[in-house]
């Protein structure tokens, strides 16, 4: 009777115990859930990728790096066209980052579990309602390549949604780990093989790291092979409702 009354007291303390964002992520009970999240997530931003730069402008709708290159090569060219989409891209995933950033850190900093489930959960529902706006508006308007407003509004939409998902990631503040980019994370892998070279131990570091570019890779890919299929755009919606559902399943646990 004592051991199954200290066990109760033993999970009621972690039910209740208040953590930040980032040390929730390092716990055995959470790792694993937020590890699925992110993956997910990193799937999103290479499906999502591609789709923008094959149908709406050659631009990106996550990874910044390509578009701040865009925005160099459309200034020396004076194509006004690739600037404008490069730009948009930019400046509307700056906006998700900061929206999906000021959900997630408002104060109080250290919550229960359950409470950051929600947390997340709200964030990745806001980006989920800009990708449902993205594909209703896809599937609304035909012949995009011979629109000139529609591609920039529908790369905005998912530009801002990817913003929102790379607040999300960076949030648990794992070296590296960035969904939406693959040189952080090259970068970390690379340190993370020399440094074992040398025989010098690495920690803190989140393990599944080099499934990242995998993920991301085979978003593309997947992408590639279907281009021609009409169902394309709506993975990343049904990617994005995958994860909304994941995380609300967690939100009733109280371990």
């Amino acid at each position: 009777m004592k051991i199954k009354k200290d066990n109760r007291e033993s999970l009621n303390n972690t039910s209740t115990e208040e953590l930040t964002l980032q040390e929730l992520a390092r716990t055995p009970n959470e790792s694993a859930h937020i590890s699925v999240l992110i993956l997910l997530l990193t799937l999103n931003a290479g499906w999502i990728d591609l789709v923008a730069y094959l149908f709406l402008g050659k631009t990106f709708a996550s990874f910044m790096t390509g578009n701040v290159l865009f925005i160099g090569l459309a200034l020396a060219q004076a194509n006004t066209e690739l600037l404008t989409h490069a730009v948009v891209a930019l400046l509307i995933n700056f906006a998700g980052v900061m929206i999906g950033a000021s959900i997630i850190h408002r104060t109080p900093l250290r919550r229960t579990a359950r409470h950051w489930r929600k947390i997340i959960m709200l964030t990745l529902l806001l980006q989920w309602i800009f990708l449902l706006a993205f594909v209703s508006l896809w599937f609304t308007n035909n012949n995009l390549t011979r629109q000139n407003v529609m591609p920039i509004i529908l790369l905005g939409l998912a530009a801002f949604g990817m913003g929102i998902q790379g607040a999300i990631v960076v949030a648990f503040e794992f070296p590296g780990v960035v969904a939406n980019a693959m040189t952080g994370v090259v970068i970390v892998l690379g340190r993370r093989i020399g440094k074992g070279i040398v025989g010098v131990e690495h920690g803190g570091e989140w393990r599944w790291t080099f499934l990242l570019p995998v993920l991301y890779a085979l978003g593309a890919i997947a992408v590639g092979l279907t281009s021609a299929s009409p169902l394309t755009p709506i993975v990343p919606l049904i990617i994005s409702t995958v994860a909304n559902i994941y995380v609300f399943s967690q939100v009733g646990r109280r371990k």
